[in-house]
């Protein structure tokens, strides 16, 4: 019978013959791991389809390089071109070399763990081990779905863990004065480090930002369109589902827009029919993109200026958040400014600043009270 139960472990497998090989030997493909005869069975009949249809890839000969190759060919139209060559590298680098010659249908958790062990060895950052784990995972769910082997092995071990690193976020003072900074130099880029202190946005958002998203009877803007990490294309909508959404702006903000705009608009005419109009809000002097780069450069240049600690820019999103909450904002107004999926994303990443807003809290409650 091609369908049995393995009572060791309470399992099904089945058993398919596959001929005979060039010596003339018998060669059966064995696969074991299903919970119940109907998953079994029906496995069964589909190889036996694919073989008959000439459809049929022999999983137990592919190597894990091999299926990585097919994978991540698959992905280039659903991810960004800037993630497509962060898979490319990890896989280049670390996945081919440890794992790329195992059959795929042999990897086995043993492998992974041992993987992980050889990440570690090489001094890499914990995030980075993270991702790279993320992408063995992602890969081979994606053959457990096409049933290519009976389960994902990665998925069997412990995920690898980011220590929390506590947030640097600046203070009020520190704000004021890198603005200012910035403000003397009469910079172009003003603009945007105003935006990320005063609504939270990403660099992708800012750098995506249209005057036609931006309301300024209504005092607020949309954010729809980011700007890629190579500063190449423009994607339409966030980063996530959630990441389009309307932000508040106060009216000093809406001033410094409206004075930005002008400087835009003279350029415009200065440059004539050569200018490239894209209705950027943050643009170069012929309306072309500011790639994420240049942004960089330009930031760490007046931070050093403005001899303030040395944060990220993505910081400046950091520090809008903690400015809200430590005025008493609710948490749910910060979550739908930056964009989070849930009120816990924003919690969890905000949490050392709660225990002040509580002291706040029990001290007020007694006023109340007591």
């Amino acid at each position: 019978m091609s369908i049995r139960k393995d009572k060791k472990t309470n399992t099904w497998f089945y058993v398919l013959e596959m001929g005979k090989d060039d010596n003339g030997k018998r060669k059966q493909q064995f696969r074991r791991g299903f919970k119940t005869k109907k998953e079994a069975e029906e496995a069964y009949n589909k190889v036996k389809y694919e073989m008959k249809s000439g459809t049929y890839l022999d999983a137990s000969k592919m190597l894990y390089k091999d299926f990585l190759d097919d994978w991540l060919s698959t992905k280039q139209h659903s991810l960004e071109a800037h993630t497509i060559e962060i898979y490319k590298g990890y896989i280049k680098n670390y996945l081919i070399p440890e794992l790329g010659n195992i059959p795929l249908a042999k990897l086995s958790a043993i492998h992974i763990e041992r993987f992980i062990s050889v990440l570690k060895s090489k001094g890499l950052a914990h995030s980075t081990i993270e991702r790279i784990y993320s992408v063995l995972n992602t890969s081979l769910n994606n053959a457990y779905k096409k049933e290519m082997v009976i389960k994902n092995v990665a998925s069997l071990i412990d995920k690898p863990k980011v220590p929390k690193n506590e947030l640097i976020v600046w203070d009020v003072d520190q704000a004021q004065a890198f603005l200012k900074t910035v403000q003397q130099s009469d910079s172009r880029f003003y603009v945007a480090f105003h935006l990320a202190i005063m609504t939270g946005m990403r660099q992708g958002e800012i750098l995506g930002l249209r005057w036609s998203d931006i309301d300024f009877d209504n005092q607020n803007l949309v954010v729809c369109q980011t700007l890629s990490h190579n500063g190449k294309s423009f994607k339409q909508g966030g980063k996530t589902k959630s990441s389009t959404r309307s932000i508040a702006i106060d009216e000093k903000t809406t001033l410094v827009l409206k004075k930005h705009r002008t400087r835009i608009l003279s350029e415009k005419l200065n440059v004539g029919e050569h200018y490239k109009d894209l209705n950027l809000v943050v643009c170069t002097s012929k309306g072309t993109p500011v790639t994420p780069r240049n942004l960089s450069r330009t930031w760490y240049t007046f931070l050093k200026k403005a001899d303030l600690p040395q944060i990220r820019f993505h910081d400046l999103r950091h520090t809008h958040a903690s400015l809200l909450l430590k005025i008493g904002q609710h948490p749910k107004v910060v979550q739908e400014r930056l964009g989070h999926s849930t009120i816990k994303m924003t919690l969890d990443t905000y949490s050392h600043l709660l225990p002040n807003m509580q002291e706040d809290a029990a001290k007020e409650l007694g006023k109340l009270i007591l």
